[in-house]
């Protein structure tokens, strides 16, 4: 479900890690240590004893709403969503009308899904649609946020949502490779950036690295945007390049207004745009960190390629992803005057000056001081609708549209809106994808994008396209419902009720043949040794007297067949069988397929024991994650536990403290 981020440059943000240790981790797995609870990668876990237990839309709706908006949400209660921070993205994928029954009919072809998803729930069955009731639902708030206290509510700001409420060091303002994908930086290996070059520095880097700020001019010619000149500054202020560069195709436009740049003033350069990717790679250390506001377009110019950034314009971040122009936030942050109307064209030197000081400022005053600081003066009041892009320096994100530009006007604290418009306050819009009612191929007019897509594999493509654009995709499916509509309803039924018969038939075994004396109760006190029982019949028809004992799980049958068989009942040996049919045929290969999945990895099926003599017994392997017991029948109990350790307990030792074990088949 969920979009994982696993990046080569993760940074662990906690304190500790940062007194210890203040270059980036590479985000590689850990050993099971300590370390695991920080350095780990997201994951979603549930408490072993209800991992069974059904759950409701508006359980899976809490769970989604945490994972997309984090600590400003309550944190679900049934289940445990690690390193929330380090999600890139979720994605929700619908099935339209198949069930848990058509899952466990077709589980050996489904390798793929039992591999990837490991920990897995009962959806109850959810009238209307599915993805537009998870956006339309009210989100559940944590406690510190109410809309009656604006103070609590600050929460919601943008800026604290990205960045928290702690005043962090300089290396946890660094994009990370996932930032910079989804902010269009141009990276190492990625297919439109074949030909740009390396500036070939660490990929690490410290608080106490230096910083350089990056601002570019360019100008319009049949290819594009073409860089036309270049400043950089150092960490003290000093300019230490300030290039102009003679395009290499002819130009269209020198966009003189914004650039600064004329026809006169590039009619005597020679200097190519090699020649100053060679002098930014001779200024720049090996562990320099570039600053600019919209770095990625002066990047992109520059056709270079460098890992480590921070970017202004995404520090001091607006409502629905929107963007300051760098004229604003030097005039109410740092009291300065650039751009000015008076001059022809941007200094980019003045420009790269302004968005290091802005870095600077942001950086040792943190978060929350810059917002409590400058709230008024740069959010303060309705927002307003984005600028358009002028030139390198000015880049925002596109215009905003009706009925956004209502709810804009209008305001409403974010924690009164529900999930799908909060998610777009926040500049991280979702995606509806599939065959979707009343709508054409796209639809702008809602309160998140919605897509109706002419078939499954349609839907597919386009999530391909859109996914890094996006915090929540909702995918939904529909050719098997498709399907269904062509069928008669009384074949669908039928089928339905065929393989649930089929399930339910793995769950019975037979035994015989018995003593004529043998009674049904006789039968009840062997097999039920082995598990619940769900019914015991002796069939009188048969030449000999046979029992059909069926099972409440199917690890009950698996465990009969294998301790059971041979065994003597008043006097006769009796055998213990499967059925054999149309249904049970592939029953061997089923069973496998659930042995070996990684859902029943390190569980055991016990019987026959007491909470404590289990309890101490399993403490001789080493710890639990849980013991899940069954409903009681008369003085027998039944259990799974779930080991902690990797190891598995050996077979032979089960034996030698009176426990009937056996390695868990995770029945339907």
């Amino acid at each position: 479900m969920a979009k994982v981020s696993n990046g080569k440059r993760k940074r662990d943000l906690s304190p500790a890690s940062e007194d210890s240790n203040n270059k980036r981790s590479n985000g590689l797995p850990s050993p099971p240590t300590q370390a695991l609870r920080t350095k780990g990668p997201p994951r979603f876990t549930r408490c072993f004893e209800h991992l069974h237990e059904a759950i409701s839309l508006s359980d899976l709706s809490e769970l989604l709403q945490y994972a997309a908006l984090g600590k400003t949400v309550t944190q679900p209660s049934w289940c445990r969503l690690h390193h929330q921070r380090k999600l890139s993205g979720v994605t929700v994928t619908i099935l339209d009308d198949v069930t848990q029954v058509h899952f466990y009919r077709y589980y050996p072809q489904f390798k793929n899904l039992r591999r990837r998803y490991t920990t897995r729930c009962t959806l109850l069955p959810c009238a209307g649609d599915v993805s537009s009731s998870i956006l339309n639902s009210a989100l559940s708030y944590a406690d510190t946020v109410t809309s009656e206290n604006p103070k609590s509510d600050l929460r919601w700001h943008p800026v604290i949502r990205k960045f928290g409420l702690k005043t962090r060091r300089l290396s946890a303002y660094v994009l990370t490779a996932e930032e910079m994908s989804k902010n269009k930086f141009p990276l190492k290996g990625a297919p439109d950036c074949k030909a740009f070059v390396c500036t070939g520095k660490d990929d690490h880097v410290t608080d106490n690295s230096p910083l350089y700020g990056l601002d570019c001019e360019m100008c319009l010619t049949k290819m594009g945007q073409e860089v036309t000149r270049v400043s950089l500054v150092d960490s003290s202020g000093q300019c230490v390049l300030d290039e102009l560069v003679k395009p290499q195709n002819p130009i269209l436009n020198y966009l003189t207004r914004f650039s600064g740049i004329t026809k006169d003033m590039l009619a005597r350069v020679t200097t190519q745009l090699s020649d100053v990717q060679s002098k930014l790679i001779q200024l720049l250390p090996q562990d320099a960190i570039l600053v600019g506001h919209s770095l990625d377009c002066d990047l992109r110019a520059l056709q270079m390629i460098h890992p480590n950034v921070i970017d202004t314009s995404l520090l001091y971040k607006r409502e629905y992803g929107g963007r300051f122009k760098l004229k604003v936030l030097a005039e109410v942050i740092l009291k300065k005057e650039i751009q000015s109307e008076e001059r022809k064209g941007h200094d980019p030197s003045e420009d790269a000056l302004a968005a290091l000081e802005l870095a600077r400022y942001f950086i040792s005053k943190g978060p929350q001081q810059v917002v409590d600081l400058h709230l008024q003066e740069l959010w303060g009041g309705p927002p307003r609708l984005p600028d358009s892009p002028v030139n390198g320096s000015s880049h925002t994100s596109p215009t905003l549209t009706s009925p956004l530009a209502s709810l804009m006007s209008s305001g409403p604290p974010i924690s009164r809106l529900t999930f799908g418009p909060a998610l777009l306050k926040m500049g991280q819009p979702a995606l509806q994808l599939g065959r979707l009612a009343g709508i054409d191929s796209h639809s702008s007019n809602e309160l998140w994008r919605r897509q109706s897509c002419s078939s499954d594999r349609k839907v597919l493509e386009a999530l391909r396209r859109q996914v890094q654009s996006h915090s929540l995709c909702l995918l939904q499916l529909s050719s098997y419902a498709q399907l269904l509509t062509h069928t008669h309803p009384s074949y669908t039924h039928r089928n339905l009720r065929k393989l649930m018969g089929g399930l339910r038939e793995m769950c019975v075994v037979y035994v015989g043949p018995l003593s004529p004396e043998c009674t049904e109760r006789d039968v009840k006190r062997l097999c039920s040794s082995c598990g619940a029982l769900r019914s015991v019949r002796l069939l009188s028809s048969t030449h000999r007297v046979h029992a059909v004992v069926e099972y409440e799980l199917l690890e009950g049958a698996v465990l009969a067949v294998e301790r059971l068989n041979g065994c003597e009942l008043l006097g006769c040996p009796v055998k213990v069988q499967r059925p054999v049919g149309e249904l049970t045929l592939d029953t061997e290969e089923y069973l496998y397929d659930l042995f070996e999945d990684a859902l029943n990895e390190r569980v055991i099926y016990a019987t026959g024991v007491t909470t404590d003599d289990l309890q101490m017994t399993m403490d001789q392997f080493g710890p639990t994650e849980g013991v899940r017991l069954l409903p009681q029948q008369k003085k027998r109990k039944h259990a799974f536990v779930s080991e902690c350790a990797v190891a598995e307990v050996p077979l032979q030792q089960q034996a030698t403290v009176n426990i009937t074990a056996q390695k868990l088949w995770r029945s339907p």
